[in-house]
């Protein structure tokens, strides 16, 4: 497996969850849902190995995600409007205060080529944030995982109430890309469930005008 470039941060110094769970999905068949052990470090040789009856990702020896493939459940919500998407990210908390200003999808510091600059807000009267996502470039299955990533977390901790950052601990997703390139995405995330520090969240990824191509289900920890 390639080096990860240091411009695909999440959390200070480490690759930003839902891209790291894509790289390591793309070695899995069906959906696939993995488990990041340890932060997936930048810039260092990484390693892809079979484990039990999936595949593993190590850093020198150490164990750093793990995955298995699964079949997810279709629960994604109707999507909002692209104009209704738009007018959220005006309220997107990270706008305010983000406990990860370099982080390559949602980074309120980042403006070069390789952030994705997705602002997940509220959505007016609903239990969803959303954000529209314009990619500059065709979508690869690793860039809609990493697009999913961060609305699934800023839902997690907006709707969750929490006052404390949180990290990806799991990801299970399935993409399903068009077949031609779209200039635009409606992003959008919503929590499931607070269980003490553990949050579950899901996200979605539609087209302009409301095609379902992918859609996770995630478990953020909130940091002590």
């Amino acid at each position: 497996m390639p080096i990860i470039d240091p411009a695909l941060e999440g959390p200070p110094g480490a690759c930003q969850g839902g891209y790291a769970c894509g790289l390591l999905a793309g070695h899995l068949h069906a959906d696939a849902e993995v488990t990041l052990r340890k932060p997936v470090p930048l810039g260092t040789d990484l390693r892809v190995a079979p484990s039990g009856d999936g595949m593993a990702l190590y850093a020198g020896d150490e164990l750093v995600a793990d995955g298995v493939s699964t079949r997810l459940a279709d629960e994604t919500p109707e999507p909002p409007t692209f104009a209704e998407a738009l007018a959220a990210t005006a309220d997107f908390p990270g706008l305010r205060s983000h406990p990860y200003p370099n982080c390559v999808g949602c980074g309120t510091a980042r403006s070069d080529p390789a952030a994705l600059r997705i602002f997940p807000g509220p959505v007016l009267g609903g239990d969803l944030l959303a954000a529209v996502w314009y990619p500059g470039k065709p979508v690869t299955t690793d860039d809609a995982w990493a697009a999913l990533d961060c609305p699934g977390g800023w839902a997690a901790m907006h709707l969750g109430k929490t006052d404390k950052p949180a990290v990806l601990g799991r990801m299970a997703a399935r993409v399903s890309l068009p077949a031609e390139p779209e200039n635009a995405y409606i992003v959008v995330g919503w929590l499931d469930e607070v269980s003490g520090r553990k949050l579950t969240a899901g996200s979605a990824l539609y087209s302009r005008e409301g095609t379902l191509h992918g859609f996770s289900r995630q478990t953020w920890i909130t940091l002590r």
